[in-house]
């Protein structure tokens, strides 16, 4: 929310960490595909006859989880893919306000499409977070289950409002931080790949 200057220099800083690659296979990548796989690998089962959060909730967390490793597939397929195919790094800012202003038929499809993706992914999160404190045994009193489902939904909740402000920005170009700095994203990183 506070630009494209401020993107760029995290950006910087970020490439400047020493075995950078490595620990986002280690730490990014490597328990994201675990989740992954082993979520896939736990929905061929089928929904457990009492979950912890109600049947109904269960198989909207299982398609928000589905939701979420689609948008999560898409999002690493145009941004971390995308540097392997040239992509410079300082312009995944510029990239994503153009994608995601860009229209189809007038409807900013990529927009919706990204913020429902983030949607399904801060449920799936928050559902799951609940769910792993009452089945592991964290949460044992009716009272804690509650308290951490309050918790749960606000945390969700305020994830969801920031990332959905993040992409009403992004794609408008609607200023919702009171920076110094403008956002508008800069055309420098932009080029056309034949040009390269």
């Amino acid at each position: 929310l506070r630009g494209q200057a401020a993107y760029v220099r995290t950006t910087d800083a970020l490439l400047r960490v020493p075995l950078g690659a490595v620990l986002e296979v280690a730490f990014i990548f490597v328990p994201l595909a675990y989740h992954a796989i082993y979520g896939l690998w736990l929905m061929r089962a089928g929904v457990a006859a009492s979950p912890p959060h109600g049947r109904k909730l269960a198989l909207v967390d299982r398609a928000a989880a589905i939701g979420a490793l689609a948008f999560i597939v898409w999002h690493v397929w145009e941004y971390r893919v995308g540097v392997a195919r040239g992509l410079d790094p300082h312009a995944f800012y510029a990239t994503l306000v153009w994608r995601l202003s860009s229209t189809w038929h007038g409807f900013p499809a990529r927009a919706v499409l990204y913020w429902v993706g983030l949607g399904a992914t801060v449920f799936h999160f928050a559902c799951g977070a609940w769910s792993y404190g009452v089945t592991s045994g964290f949460l044992a009193t009716a009272r804690e289950k509650r308290r951490a489902a309050v918790g749960a939904v606000a945390l969700g909740s305020l994830l969801f409002v920031v990332s959905s402000a993040t992409v009403i920005s992004l794609a408008t170009g609607l200023e919702l931080s009171s920076g110094p700095e403008a956002s508008a994203p800069s055309t420098k990183y932009l080029r056309p790949a034949s040009l390269d």
